[in-house]
């Protein structure tokens, strides 16, 4: 089998413990990838997975490295950047709820982070960098989707200034809506299915 281009290459992955962290993951451990670092505030999460990983992957588990910090502080992603070839970051807040009522949360992770995170990929000359932005950032009428569009406008004017010095290359794209995953409604509809009771949905005419 012919080498890919992640060969001894090391991955960074921000909000690591996450949905979206989990399947990237698995689908690069077995893989002929260096290392992958999860790079997460929560060091609960952190553990589990890395039990998981003991547990299930032990032939792989070597392979990921496990850095506690936020992107909210800079020398906390900093201290993560060393070596590092590949970024995906999916660091974030994105529950509408939490972001509508605590919406200058969501500007010091989603706006401020991001800006962090890309400013420390592009000082340590790491060469990838994808941003992980949300459907929402269209036409936005709430505090997460608003947030995530400043986000977005954070990724494009970093890539011009990466774009300028040859260096990184950054880009953007947009995640939608991910059946069960973290924070999904879904689990919660089967529940009061399961159990008879009405389902709580914000407004009977909603199509989605």
């Amino acid at each position: 089998m012919a080498n890919s281009i992640f060969k001894d290459k090391t991955l960074l992955i921000t909000g690591g413990t996450g949905s979206f962290g989990h399947t990237v993951l698995k689908h690069f451990l077995s893989t002929d990838i260096g290392e992958i670092r999860i790079f997460s505030r929560d060091e609960k999460k952190q553990d589990d997975m890395r039990h998981e990983l003991q547990a299930q992957y032990p032939e792989y588990a070597g392979k990921v490295k496990f850095y506690i910090g936020d992107v909210r502080n800079p020398q906390s992603i900093r201290d993560a950047m060393p070596g590092v070839n590949y970024i995906f970051h999916a660091a974030a807040l994105k529950q509408v709820p939490s972001c509508e009522f605590f919406p200058m949360q969501a500007v010091q992770t989603n706006i401020i982070g991001t800006d962090n995170v890309l400013h420390a990929a592009i000082d340590a000359g790491v060469e990838r960098v994808v941003c992980l932005s949300t459907d929402k950032a269209a036409y936005p009428i709430n505090a997460m989707g608003i947030s995530k569009a400043m986000m977005e406008h954070v990724i494009f004017a970093n890539a011009r200034v990466a774009a300028e010095r040859g260096g990184t290359t950054i880009c953007c794209t947009r995640y939608g809506n991910v059946m069960c995953s973290r924070g999904s409604v879904i689990p919660l509809f089967i529940d009061q299915i399961k159990a008879g009771n009405p389902i709580t949905i914000t407004d009977p005419n909603m199509t989605r």
